[in-house]
């Protein structure tokens, strides 16, 4: 793993860190709520972005077994992930891919139960991560499903700005189902 992923990766679990702490000071039953069948719950936000991140991993280990097919990430996976990231701070709305939206969502056992899956999956991220090649991570290995092939470091990019996003979500979200 290089020194910049593995600085990405201390970011990401960092603000992983702090949204569990902000949530823990939460009541637990806003976090379920929502204020119409159509939008999503606190839960529900946690459970895409959980949900997002874990197909990825799916995804990157399947494709770290063609290294010698893969091509160099270049100018144009450097423009994708910049114009990923302009778009995703937008305010522009978009349907959840197949596979990460409600079609998949469970009910919620606990916060506890939700966060400590999440953290378990951004382990196992990191420890696979730290087991690939070296020449992979100058590689186009991540599909996304609208940008199109980014490096391991363009995901990672990806899984920050679009934690961002859904972080504010969340605030509003416990806004408006709280009461004043």
């Amino acid at each position: 793993m290089t020194p910049q992923i593995r600085q990405h990766l201390d970011r990401l679990d960092a603000t992983l860190n702090t949204l569990f702490e902000w949530l823990l000071q939460e009541d637990p039953s806003y976090l379920d709520q929502k204020l119409s069948p159509e939008r999503w719950s606190v839960y529900e936000v946690m459970q895409h972005l959980m949900l997002s991140e874990g197909n990825s991993l799916k995804y990157l280990r399947k494709k770290s077994l063609g290294l010698a097919e893969l091509q160099v990430a270049g100018f144009r996976a450097r423009f994708r992930v910049w114009l990923l990231e302009l778009i995703m701070r937008s305010p522009i709305k978009f349907k959840a891919p197949k596979g990460a939206g409600v079609e998949v969502f469970v009910p919620v056992e606990s916060f506890a139960a939700l966060s400590g899956q999440w953290q378990k999956q951004r382990e196992e991220l990191r420890q696979f991560l730290s087991e690939l090649p070296q020449e992979i991570f100058d590689k186009e290995v991540y599909r996304h499903p609208r940008s199109g092939m980014l490096s391991i470091e363009g995901m990672l990019r990806f899984f920050q700005v679009h934690f961002d996003r859904h972080q504010k979500q969340m605030k509003r979200i416990l806004q408006e189902v709280k009461p004043l």
